[in-house]
């Protein structure tokens, strides 16, 4: 039954479609609802102003209109002209209330595919301005008196429900938006955590929780903040800068602590060898937060298998003995060395007995007996290397010889690698 109205707001009453109204996009109930309350007449208006509002709307803000957005957008409009009729009929108080469901469901979509909450409210404003317009139109048909009463009523009645929905909309997106991230972080989180820990998956259906196509070559990144309250933003920007230089063709990013982001980046073919490798001339220095590499590998074992190398730089880095770069490619060797730092600190101590002690001059005998070495035993490459005269190399060659106990060995793996060690871990007395 409709609604008695004001003789000065019957024309309300009076609305109708210029011509046959288009298919309603709200549900049977939510029209039933409002001829009861307007009429058929009124309620063909809104289908018809709604369809028009909509369109309008896309042409200005494109967001709105993305493949399989469209229809509930077409019903949140819908359902907000014909409750801004009713409002504009019976004047309730201006309550939050007075949104649609509809329009928060439609809201809450927008969220969840990230649409920016000022193009939202920009849609706001747009269909509120339509509305407005047609109202403006129908109201030049009515006669002086009706339209003298009612232009101002039918502008601040409408300014008062925009500014109630922006506000609603505006809260319901931030709290929708916060809800999804959590959810699908989540979700993406426990995902990733089972293709770390090697757990059977269906890679189809892990593809599309992640949104990332895990048949393809990858590099893993770990980036960490020094600073204890990082910006998340910062580092997730890191992370796509280095995947842009690595010529990466999808990132992956998932939260990992308050202080660090675990990324991936992947290719169709696989990338360039010095596609990693050319990273810390492409990216600049952005401490305080640091960069774990990982090496690139196919497939979800390759997805696994890069983390790994990229948790195993971190550590390195986390020595402190690389820059704020670190790629596995660089310390794979050092790496595999200290996986058990008390087992490397063992066997150094073993092969070096006095020459492993904590003193700063037994610490130079040490690290020219390493380059020493390294430089197929020449005291002139050592000497070059070190930036000291050539007999002092020999001289520090005597010494940390006489330390050992023995001539130096023909194979020199076992010293080698004890020198190594203690350069990465320290003497062993000395922790």
């Amino acid at each position: 039954m409709t609604t008695t109205a004001d003789p000065a707001q019957g024309w309300l009453l009076r609305l109708s479609p210029r011509g046959a109204p288009p298919e309603p996009a709200c549900p049977p109930d939510t029209l039933a609802a409002a001829e009861a309350e307007l009429g058929p007449g009124p309620v063909g208006w809104a289908v018809e102003v709604a369809r028009d509002m909509a369109a309008r709307i896309v042409r200005h803000v494109p967001e709105h209109g993305t493949p399989g957005a469209l229809p509930p957008f077409r019903r949140a409009v819908e359902a907000t002209v014909l409750t801004a009729l009713r409002g504009l009929l019976t004047e309730p108080p201006p309550t939050a209330g007075l949104v649609p469901p509809e329009a928060v469901a439609g809201n809450a979509e927008l969220a969840r595919r990230n649409v920016p909450l000022d193009r939202v409210l920009r849609g706001v404003r747009l269909g509120h301005a339509h509305l407005h317009g047609r109202l403006m139109e129908a109201l030049d048909r009515e006669p002086e008196e009706t339209r003298a009463r009612e232009t101002h009523r039918i502008s601040e009645l409408l300014f008062v429900y925009a500014d109630v929905q922006a506000s609603r909309l505006a809260e319901e997106y931030v709290a929708e938006r916060d809800r999804w991230r959590r959810s699908t972080e989540a979700a993406r989180r426990r995902t990733v955590d089972d293709l770390l820990a090697g757990h059977p998956l269906d890679p189809a259906a892990a593809a599309r929780t992640l949104g990332y196509d895990l048949s393809r070559h990858h590099a893993a990144f770990i980036l960490t903040s020094t600073t204890p309250d990082p910006d998340d933003r910062s580092l997730r920007r890191l992370a796509a800068e280095l995947s842009r230089a690595a010529g990466g063709e999808h990132l992956l990013t998932v939260a990992a602590g308050g202080t660090e982001l675990w990324a991936w980046t992947c290719w169709a073919a696989p990338p360039p060898r010095d596609a990693l490798a050319r990273l810390p001339r492409l990216v600049p220095e952005r401490r305080p937060l640091r960069v774990a590499v990982g090496p690139v590998g196919h497939g979800p074992e390759g997805f696994r298998r890069s983390h790994r190398g990229a948790r195993e730089a971190d550590r390195m880095a986390r020595l402190g003995r690389t820059g704020w770069l670190c790629d596995y490619a660089d310390v794979g060797t050092a790496a595999l060395l200290t996986a058990d730092p008390e087992h490397a600190r063992w066997f150094a101590a073993g092969v070096l007995g006095p020459l492993a002690v904590d003193d700063p001059r037994v610490a130079d005998l040490r690290e020219t007996l390493r380059v020493y070495l390294a430089e197929g035993r020449s005291p002139q490459g050592a000497a070059e290397r070190l930036f000291i005269a050539r007999n002092t190399v020999t001289y520090r060659v005597r010494r940390a010889t006489q330390l050992l106990g023995h001539p130096l060995p023909p194979d020199s793996l076992d010293l080698r690698l004890a020198l190594e060690i203690t350069r990465l871990l320290g003497p062993p007395g000395g922790r």
